[in-house]
């Protein structure tokens, strides 16, 4: 039984139990061995997802972001330990012990927290100059100092995108062109600009009670931090440019997967799975959730883009990576609901928040639910005492006690008042 047969039986019967859409790939020593799309790109005009689709990748474009940066350093024109300072001298409020690789690796200890400059989360309606965004954070304080912690850190990755722009003279999208688009053949990928008409573009969706909704979050000043949309074609492009030297040296990409703090590299993870080599990074938001994994000693690749911003797709990635290595993997089935006491339910009913993130754990009757951000109503069903599983999305929520009884959930603590 071929690979791609034992593929396409374990997605046929995971998506027969939960809701997916979106573009599967998976390459296997420089051979595509799945490719395959699901759903629709957008429901309301009835238009399917295929290869051509275009995805909004998220924090997929960090890992591009970063690319850029290693391609500027090849050309002698900054270095990695460089400090902030030297490309931002109309910004004293920048701590000049930052830089290039502290943005990089996520440790400069920059404010990482959207909810504290941007409560209403006015970054995601409107397109926002670099000069607005620099006015929102650069008065924060430091988490940490540079460099001794690890905080994964949007404002970093933006003023890489303006770093880019300062040392290039092009604007962010013009270099990602010039010298990683145009080279790869990468014609269907670019900053997503939501004023412009993009054929082929997929509209992300979330989910709310039984219903999905529309994402309502634009992501053009989320800018080198995550607004590249592309297609799982042009993605298998930039895959295959990471396995040689079309864009930076061997030397560079080492550099690139090395991992630092957190097993974090230069835009990727480097970690271990079941003793496989693997970088990979999650994009998400926006109505979207991706997983792109790569085992690079093995020569695999498996990547999953969903337009629908409640997929399980590391679930699905990893799982797929079983099939692949031929290892157990486990027939999808839904959960047996366990036969919960109600009166410890309600011992977690209640108000979870942390700074302008909010989670509301209610109980109508034999009805368990809670509330994202006073708007997203997550209907669950309880799987053991503490864990809960949405009804009908994969995806599971836990309930946690410390010594003292406090009580959190997903990891926010319960308000006692």
């Amino acid at each position: 039984m071929s690979i791609n047969y034992k593929i396409n039986e374990y997605l046929d019967e995971y998506i027969k139990l939960w809701p997916f859409s979106g573009a599967i790939l998976v390459v296997n020593n420089g051979q595509v061995i799945f490719n395959k799309s699901y759903g629709m790109a957008s429901i309301e005009h009835g238009a399917a997802n295929t290869t051509k689709t275009k995805y909004k990748i998220a924090s997929l474009t960090k890992q591009i972001t970063c690319m850029a940066i290693m391609i500027l350093k090849e050309k002698g024109l900054l270095n990695v330990y460089d400090s902030l300072k030297k490309f931002f001298p109309d910004y004293p409020e920048l701590d000049e012990r930052i830089t290039i690789h502290h943005l990089m690796t996520h440790t400069s200890g920059l404010c990482s927290e959207f909810s504290v400059v941007d409560p209403y989360l006015m970054l995601g309606k409107r397109l926002y100059t670099h000069a607005e965004v620099f006015d929102l954070f650069k008065d924060m304080p430091l988490e940490f100092e540079p460099g001794e912690g690890w905080s994964y850190c949007y404002f970093g990755y933006y003023l890489l995108g303006v770093i880019i722009e300062r040392i290039s003279g092009k604007s962010y999208i013009e270099f990602l062109k010039d010298n990683i688009f145009k080279p790869l053949g990468m014609n269907n990928t670019g900053l997503d600009d939501y004023i412009e008409i993009l054929p082929n573009k997929a509209s992300g969706y979330y989910v709310s009670s039984e219903n999905l909704v529309c994402s309502e979050i634009d992501t053009m000043s989320v800018f080198s931090a995550g607004a590249i949309y592309s297609t799982i074609e042009d993605m298998l492009l930039w895959d295959k440019s990471l396995c040689c030297e079309k864009l930076v040296s061997k030397e560079t990409m080492n550099e690139i997967f090395t991992p630092y703090k957190e097993y974090y590299g230069y835009g990727w993870v480097i970690d271990k799975k079941n003793n496989r080599k693997r970088v990979h990074h999650s994009g998400g938001g926006s109505g979207f959730s991706h997983q792109f994994h790569r085992y690079i000693d093995d020569k695999v690749t498996i990547l999953v883009l969903s337009n629908y911003g409640f997929s399980n797709s590391l679930n699905i990635n990893e799982n797929i990576a079983k099939i692949v290595f031929d290892e157990e993997c486990c027939i999808p089935s839904k959960p047996i609901k366990f036969d919960l006491d109600l009166n410890v339910y309600d011992s977690y009913v209640g108000i979870y928040q942390k700074e302008d993130f909010k989670l509301e754990v209610k109980r109508d009757e034999d009805k368990l639910y809670f509330i994202q951000s006073n708007k997203w109503v997550m209907p669950i069903f309880p799987i053991s005492e503490s864990t809960f599983h949405h009804t009908w999305i994969d995806q599971e929520y836990t309930f946690e006690k410390n010594i003292k009884g406090e009580v959190y959930f997903v990891g926010i603590k319960k308000r006692t008042n």
